[in-house]
């Protein structure tokens, strides 16, 4: 469930309710935005785990929304019915 970036510097994977955040937040939020809401909201209930842009841009990709060129804006992709 952890993964090290260093000794001091525990970073642990995105929860559900994370995930959640990120595709909700994606319209409104850059990705170093929600990143720093995220660990904002973790440091809150006591964990000392940090959540990096690369995390939020990870879960982002999964739930296919992207970016748009040129803005800070996310829109989500469109599935096209074959």
């Amino acid at each position: 469930m952890y993964y090290t970036l260093g000794v001091e510097n525990m970073v642990r994977k995105l929860s559900d309710n994370e995930h959640d955040f990120v595709k909700k937040m994606s319209g409104i939020y850059s990705d170093s935005m929600m990143a720093d809401e995220l660990t904002r909201i973790r440091y809150s209930i006591g964990e000392k785990d940090r959540v990096t842009i690369d995390q939020v841009r990870k879960s982002r990709y999964k739930q296919g929304v992207k970016k748009t060129k040129g803005s800070g804006k996310c829109l989500r992709e469109k599935k096209r019915g074959t």
